[in-house]
């Protein structure tokens, strides 16, 4: 028998309090057991929660973490922001997600700085201090959030692949701005390009972008990149997926993986 998360049926304000106490415990019982400062990993999580679905390197978290302060290296190194990122990785609480760059063996996939996001969105928003009226009242901030959600459900459906590569889950952007927010690979090449948008009307922009991102691959032979096997727009609201006459579905995260 299926089982639904207990906080799925709460109350929203009895869910806040959920994510709250799992944020203070994790703070207060479990950084401590890894011998971490608590103050230096709610320093990290509120910046990650700033910075979520950012590519932003330790450098700027650790800015972002002690601003305020002339000198930084008296506070905190950019090893130890290291240091607190992987164990947050450990305990599940976060996820990086890396780039892609087409072939599997160029080097820049080693070198393109990961996207953090929270293994549920609702750390992120309880981090931020946010309730549902204030991120409805917040487009943009709701926007990092969605896409969080949806970048942890396409983790999980991809991770279920029998042919998935170690990293599930990739996002695309290359040095001309082109980006796509993730990129799913199987272990023998095939891939499909996935753009996330809140709203429909944001649909015809993300499609044409991955006809772009498709276009630019196909192009450069070098790149030995072989055709899609798909290409979607995964948005917000809606109860069927359909295909739209350029080729690339339009999902509603709600529908899929159904």
């Amino acid at each position: 028998m299926k089982k639904t998360p207990e906080a799925v049926a709460m109350p929203v304000s009895d869910a806040q309090i959920l994510i709250r106490e799992y944020m203070r415990l994790t703070l207060t019982e479990s950084v401590p057991r890894q011998g971490k400062d608590p103050d230096v990993a709610r320093r990290l999580l509120d910046s990650l929660a700033r910075n979520i679905s950012q590519a932003v390197t330790f450098k700027t978290l650790r800015k972002d973490m002690y601003g305020t302060e002339e000198n930084l290296d008296d506070f905190i190194s950019e090893r130890t922001v290291s240091g607190y990122t992987a164990m947050f990785e450990n305990m599940f609480v976060i996820d990086p997600i890396k780039g892609w760059v087409p072939p599997a063996r160029d080097p820049k996939r080693l070198q393109t700085k990961a996207r953090r996001y929270f293994a549920d969105p609702s750390i992120a928003a309880a981090m931020l201090g946010m309730s549902p009226a204030a991120l409805i009242g917040d487009w943009q901030t709701f926007g990092f959030l969605f896409e969080n959600l949806c970048i942890r459900d396409l983790l999980v459906y991809a991770r279920s692949l029998l042919d998935i590569g170690i990293e599930p889950v990739r996002y695309y952007h290359d040095d001309s701005g082109l980006e796509c927010d993730a990129i799913i690979e199987l272990s023998d090449g095939r891939w499909g390009g996935i753009e996330i948008k809140s709203s429909e009307d944001k649909v015809p922009e993300a499609a044409a972008n991955l006809c772009r991102l498709k276009g630019k691959l196909l192009r450069n032979p070098s790149a030995r990149t072989r055709e899609p096997e798909f290409l979607a727009v995964l948005v917000g609201v809606g109860e069927f997926a359909y295909q739209r006459d350029d080729g690339v579905y339009v999902i509603p995260v709600g529908v899929l993986g159904a």
